[in-house]
């Protein structure tokens, strides 16, 4: 198994000096490294991180043969002083406020900038050091933002990925970093960039852009990971004994009363003085919610050294203090502060008692309690999550209530609506959230980062070109075998059409598909982006007895109870009247262009305009509508002479997967074949599996993750017809 280092600023330990010992430690990002299943992501893990020297060094050597936890670990020794500088003077005190947008916080520091420099080189140097040349590099987090950079100088070769756990700023507050040039031009070095949020690759391109101005060719490299959690971990925490004591011990302080829980560090972006604000305003606006409803309040302990810390935890302490003086009685105490740290026990039973969890971030990469809280909940009697639209789990949870919590008042009313929201509802909206997440979790982020990594080096140097006999190698292996074949329509099965109402499929692959549909060993399954009607017409009307998938799979046709099923649970299509109107006026100045509704997406058509007006146009648009979508569960894509905006859920990939996932009998063979970059989704799906045999097929020339090619769209009639011959009966 390949291996992979991850870098970071820390190893996942702390060392305990008075008990002399390293112990592990928490975070985002050990949460979501611990929870990885090497034999899922297909990497064996090791961890770089740094130690200072002021630690006993036998005590470091320890380390290397004896790691603390389950990843072997690989100390990286830096003087304690310059550690220092470069930890506190620069990440903490330029870089986290600047990349979180709070301008005032920013302290430059010369000497903080220098040791910066200083240590990521000392960073890079031991990868240089460690890594063999087939190894993976996978660095995280701001601490290191020149490191990529450092090793492409000496490892060019070597695959290099960078992750940001936090947000990237626009462009007019990042350009104010006097190094801006330095971190840009090291990130723009790393194989693949990965971000929570598309909003924060938005702001990186336009920042490459405005620094060095112009956009480099690997720009593709760049990619949006929501990062997730171990989430089969916080369910089984529900049922520990430990957990239940606490639920016991917690129930009888609480009594008939409803929780609003916060659970945040102490830190300047996480809003906890807009939240005290908001629940003052709640208990003013709401006296009759008075002792009916009780903020608990817990506050992680966090760089206590540092003035501004010191100052905002006593802001805190007094608004907490003033708020229950104002509205406590000797029965009622309105805020249960602790300013402490709890056990994951603990926490699983302040998640399941709460009936809200409020969010109130004013910037937040992600925040993973909202994700903890979703899986932490019971199906009984869930809560509510009230989600700040500037944390970067916004985009990911659908069904949170979004607040802004500048606006106190709008957050007050939502807040009360939270507190009495309908149980079925709520069990709706939690059953969603949290089977998303049990199908996303911690594992599954690294998996699909780390496949991106190194997917180029997946990828032939060249691909197999369909012979002039139309028979590839492997079709000769077919009889007998059970076969499931995905196949797009436009572009592939039918010519591409000037407009797309005249798409018609020719007789002779009409008689093709109507003799493949009676191979008893052959599922045939049409996926398509066009929607249910015109599917409808070109294969149920002339008698097609095989299932399709309408827009990318969001829709899907069971011949058998002949009935089309929605695949995209809830309401997903409330960004589609903004999107309208974005094309309309695109439309409006593109002679030629129209625009095609197909219910869960929407799609601009510019293949019959001026080509290089349209181009320029096409390229805008594309820009404007992923800025303009930023929070909302949609893909902007580019295919050919079209843009298409349309439902995350509405994905070649996601349906093939769950189709293959849902047969009775697992089949032998999978084939699909498309020429559209959406296909591309099937293909990566496809090929990632081991335990068939994939075969996957791109009509036309761009570059592809398929390893066989049809030319020519002319061609797929041949290339069906000794399919047929080859499946036998």
């Amino acid at each position: 198994m390949s291996r992979c280092l991850l870098v970071s600023n820390r190893l996942p330990v702390a060392f305990n000096s008075t008990l002399n010992i390293f112990t592990p430690s928490s975070g985002g990002l050990v949460s979501a490294i611990k929870g990885l299943d090497s034999s899922k992501v297909g990497f064996e893990f090791e961890w770089m991180g740094i130690i200072t020297d002021d630690v006993d060094p036998e005590k470091i050597n320890s380390l290397r043969t004896t790691p603390v936890g389950n990843l072997p670990s690989h100390p990286i020794v830096v003087p304690k002083k310059k550690y220092d500088l470069y930890y506190n003077e620069y990440s903490n005190n330029v870089l986290w406020p600047l990349l979180h947008y709070e301008r005032s916080m920013v302290h430059n520091s010369e000497d903080g900038w220098e040791a910066y420099k200083e240590v990521n080189q000392m960073v890079a140097e031991a990868i240089i050091q460690e890594a063999r040349d087939d190894d993976t590099i996978w660095v995280h987090d701001f601490q290191l933002f020149l490191v990529p950079g450092l090793v492409k100088d000496k490892r060019p070769n070597l695959k290099l990925g960078f992750f940001l756990h936090i947000p990237f700023p626009s462009s007019e507050i990042f350009r104010e970093l006097p190094q801006r040039r330095e971190i840009i031009s090291s990130l723009i070095r790393c194989d693949l960039v990965g971000f929570h949020d598309l909003s924060y690759l938005n702001h990186f391109r336009s920042s490459v852009q405005r620094v060095l101005g112009e956009i480099p060719s690997n720009d593709r490299m760049w990619g949006v990971y929501p990062i997730s959690i171990d989430s089969q971990h916080f369910l089984d925490l529900r049922h520990q004994p430990e957990t239940q004591e606490f639920i016991k011990k917690y129930q009888e302080n609480k009594r008939d009363k409803k929780w609003i829980l916060g659970v945040d560090r102490l830190d300047y972006i996480k809003g906890l003085l807009l939240k005290l604000q908001t629940f003052k305003a709640f208990l003013k606006r709401f006296p009759e919610e008075r002792e009916k409803v009780q903020l608990v309040q817990i506050v992680i302990p966090s760089r206590t050294e540092v003035p501004e810390y010191k100052e905002l935890k006593d802001q805190i302490e007094q608004l907490v203090s003033s708020i229950n003086g104002q509205y406590g009685t000797p029965a009622y105490t309105p805020i249960h502060y602790l300013y402490h740290s709890v056990s994951e026990m603990e926490l699983s039973a302040l998640y399941q008692l709460s009936e809200v969890l409020h969010i109130g971030s004013r910037r937040d990469g992600m925040n993973l309690v909202s994700l903890e809280y979703i899986m932490s909940q019971t199906e009984e009697d869930p809560g509510v999550v009230l989600l700040s639209e500037f944390a970067g789990a916004h985009s990911t949870l659908s069904y949170a209530v979004s607040i802004n919590p500048w606006n106190i008042q709008d957050t007050v009313v939502k807040l009360r609506e939270a507190l009495h929201h309908p149980l079925v509802k709520r069990k709706g909206e939690i059953g969603a959230m949290k089977d998303f997440l049990i199908h996303y979790n911690s594992s599954d982020w690294a998996k699909v980062f780390l496949r991106d990594l190194v997917r180029e080096q997946e990828v032939p140097d060249s691909t197999l070109t369909l012979p002039s006999d139309g028979k590839f190698e492997w079709m000769k292996d077919l009889e007998g075998k059970k076969i499931l074949f995905f196949c797009d329509l436009d572009g592939t099965l039918a010519p591409i059409s000037s407009y797309p109402k005249d798409v018609k499929l020719n007789s002779k692959t009409i008689e093709l598909l109507q003799m493949i549909s009676e191979k008893k060993n052959c599922e045939f399954v049409v996926v398509s982006g066009r929607d249910k009607e015109f599917l409808e017409e070109q294969f149920i009307d002339n008698d097609f007895k095989f299932p399709l998938a309408a827009c990318h799979g969001a829709y899907s046709y069971s011949p058998k109870d002949e009935t089309w099923h929605n695949q995209i649970p809830g309401d997903t299509t409330r960004w589609k009247d903004s999107v309208k109107d974005i094309l309309e006026l695109y439309t409006q100045r593109t002679p030629g262009s129209f625009i095609e509704d197909k219910g869960h997406g929407m799609t601009w058509h510019y293949r019959n305009s001026p080509r290089e007006f349209a181009d320029f146009l096409a390229n805008k648009l594309f820009f404007e509508l992923e800025a303009s979508l930023t929070n909302q569960p949609v893909q902007v894509i580019r295919g050919k002479k079209v843009i298409e905006v349309k439902s995350i859920h509405a994905n070649k990939g996601f349906f093939v997967q769950q189709w293959i996932q849902n047969q009775d009998i697992k089949p032998d063979v999978v084939v699909a074949i498309g020429d559209d970059s959406t296909d591309e989704d099937m293909f990566h799906v496809i090929q990632e599996r081991k335990d068939i045999s994939p075969f996957c097929i791109k009509v036309g020339q761009e570059k592809t993750q398929a390893h066989y090619f049809i030319k020519e769209q002319n061609s797929v009639n041949l290339f069906l017809l000794n399919f047929l011959d080859s499946v036998g009966n």
